[in-house]
């Protein structure tokens, strides 16, 4: 009586695969080590690359809005504080009376949104008018776009919404008519001399 057929079957593979790694290696099984270590060098390499971290320090302003902040916080003074790349989902909330799916709707609208400045109350911290800084990007469609329904929830909210051009260099007087227009404007150093004196 012979080996039962699933055996015979099981053994025939064996020798085949045996036969196979033989004749890669030539017999002497070198080819196949280097092989083996070139495959567990490679699996390393990709465990490495994988345990890199997800992320890494971005960009915080480009260098013509850190121009203009400059200028922007001499121009509004101490009474005013200046917020750069405020969120629009911080500064709107959407109406309680609005339907269920229309509010969700609404505010994924303002999500992933954000405003160049907002100026607010040195004291109350309460916004009282916001920038844009409008470089030629904003003349694309998708952003036109984006910035009539900024203007238009702007316009909801009562905030002022002021756009400025971009340019290679700003100044306090350049500013000023602008944010004298929104209510914003700059109050005057006291003279602490006078204030002892008195």
């Amino acid at each position: 009586m012979g080996a039962p057929k699933g055996d015979a079957m099981n053994g025939d593979r064996g020798a085949g695969i045996s036969n196979f790694i033989e004749g890669i290696s030539g017999g002497n099984g070198a080819l196949l080590v280097a092989l083996s270590v070139l495959l567990l060098a490679l699996l390393a390499f990709i465990a490495l690359v994988d345990r890199r971290p997800a992320y890494r320090r971005g960009r915080f302003l480009t260098a013509n809005e850190k121009r203009f902040l400059s200028v922007l916080d001499e121009a509004v003074g101490e009474g005013f504080r200046v917020f750069a790349q405020v969120r629009l989902a911080e500064l709107v909330d959407v109406d309680l009376r609005v339907r269920n799916s229309k509010r969700r709707a609404a505010m994924n609208k303002v999500f992933g949104k954000s405003i160049d400045f907002v100026i607010c109350n040195s004291t109350t911290l309460e916004p009282v008018a916001a920038i844009e800084l409008d470089d030629r990007t904003h003349a694309l469609p998708h952003r036109r776009e984006r910035d009539i329904f900024v203007d238009a929830v702007f316009g909801e909210i009562g905030i002022p919404l002021l756009r400025a051009r971009a340019r290679r260099a700003y100044s306090v007087a350049m500013l000023e008519p602008m944010l004298r227009e929104a209510g914003v404007v700059r109050m005057a150093r006291p003279d602490l001399r006078s204030i002892e004196r008195g």
